[in-house]
């Protein structure tokens, strides 16, 4: 099958590799998951991500030559940063904001030149200190007006080693994506009637909080904690190899049990017997992976309750995404630093939606950077900066 047209979205994790390809009117023509073997030192990523190319180049019958490509890394940066405008009459509304995009960026880029801009968000507006959904046309002359961006940058290091690693397949990235942020971006929409909603994504080696209010992103942060360091906790601990830790670790996502630092409470009978057959101290592994976990609860969550106004965790749904978070699908916490959310909900993803997501996102974005070049080419004066909306 030869497809002229078709759009390839790639979400890159430590652990496996979606891979889905569209045709021109978006609609999936194929899809592929990549188990990567984390556990042995080499680094298998690279040789999963070459195997499922091969693989998926050979089923449509033709090469892959651009992706849409979805990342996440500890060492994202999140900046935030306002930028104030006086309303002039000559202006429009939109002139208006692509100028305040373009002074963004502008400072972004002389500010940390050993970054790239990822992803790219007007959170809030305000108009003489009113906050407005949209500008309108209609603006009263010498009003002013702030944008609040959020912007996440990757390093540079970190892209150049990322985009080789594709161009030594001969692919090359059109966009790069947050995968975390484009996934709750999206998954925001079945929580429509919550005020505060917060995403917990647990992957392999990092751990992120995305938090929005009132459907705005309000809170990003980023620590290089996963559940990779849970199983090196068991393998440390319980003096086991890490595979061993890793086979324990994954009997528990499935296990339904109360974790908890009480004696109380033991898991269902099956799992007792799978663990006392191999001399583990259930106590002390539960302990294990409670201290693990709530360290990433407190890292994660620091700084929220400072951050957002009229935040308190009883008023916080809180969605666990990612394949580190099925730890907690069926299995009950309770420690101090996961109470009093007012629910905690397992979303099961799927991964073409994943795909499809990311898919959809980089459509959106394009049109964004199609009408901030209109806007560049007009105004003359800007033209310097256009190369700060080519693709990556």
């Amino acid at each position: 099958m030869i497809n002229k047209k078709i759009n390839t979205v790639i979400d890159l994790g430590n652990s496996a590799i979606r891979l889905s390809i569209f045709d021109e009117k978006n609609k999936n023509i194929f899809s592929l998951i990549e188990e990567v073997e984390y556990l042995s030192e080499e680094n298998n990523q690279l040789k999963s991500l070459k195997k499922i190319i091969r693989k998926s180049e050979k089923e449509i019958s033709s090469h892959i030559d651009n992706i849409i490509l979805l990342i996440d890394k500890s060492n994202i940066l999140i900046i935030d940063l306002s930028i104030k405008k006086k309303v002039d009459q000559i202006q429009s509304s939109d002139e208006i904001q692509q100028s305040a995009i373009l002074d963004c960026y502008q400072i972004i880029t002389q500010s940390y030149k050993n970054k790239k801009i990822i992803n790219f968000l007007i959170n809030k507006i305000f108009i003489d200190e009113i906050e407005v959904n949209e500008l309108k046309n209609n603006l009263k002359d010498k009003s002013y007006i702030i944008f609040q961006f959020k912007i996440l940058c990757l390093p540079n290091d970190t892209l150049f080693n990322i985009k080789k690693v594709f161009t030594d397949n001969n692919v090359n990235i059109k966009n790069i994506f947050c995968s975390s942020l484009v996934r709750s971006n999206s998954y925001l929409n079945y929580f429509k009637n919550e005020i505060f909603t917060a995403f917990l994504d647990i992957g392999l080696n990092r751990s992120t909080l995305i938090l929005y209010k009132e459907k705005k992103l309000a809170y990003i942060n980023n620590v290089s904690i996963g559940s990779h360091n849970i199983t090196k906790d068991i393998s440390y601990i319980l003096k086991l190899n890490v595979d061993e830790s890793e086979k324990i670790k994954k009997i528990f996502n499935k296990s339904e049990t109360d974790f908890s630092f009480s004696d109380e409470n033991y898991p269902e009978e099956k799992i007792h017997k799978k663990l006392i057959s191999k001399n583990i101290s259930i106590d002390l592994l539960k302990k294990v992976i409670l201290a693990r976990v709530d360290e990433i609860f407190n890292l994660l969550f620091s700084d929220v309750q400072n951050s957002i106004q009229n935040l308190s965790k009883e008023k916080l749904l809180l969605v666990l995404i990612g394949r580190g978070s099925k730890l907690f699908d069926e299995n009950s916490f309770n420690f101090e630093s996961i109470e009093n959310f007012k629910d905690i909900i397992f979303y099961e993803e799927n991964d073409m939606e994943i795909c499809k997501l990311g898919l959809k996102y980089g459509s959106e974005q394009n049109i964004k950077i199609e009408n901030s070049k209109k806007f560049i080419k007009k105004q003359g004066i800007f033209e310097k900066f256009f190369n700060l909306f080519q693709k990556i």
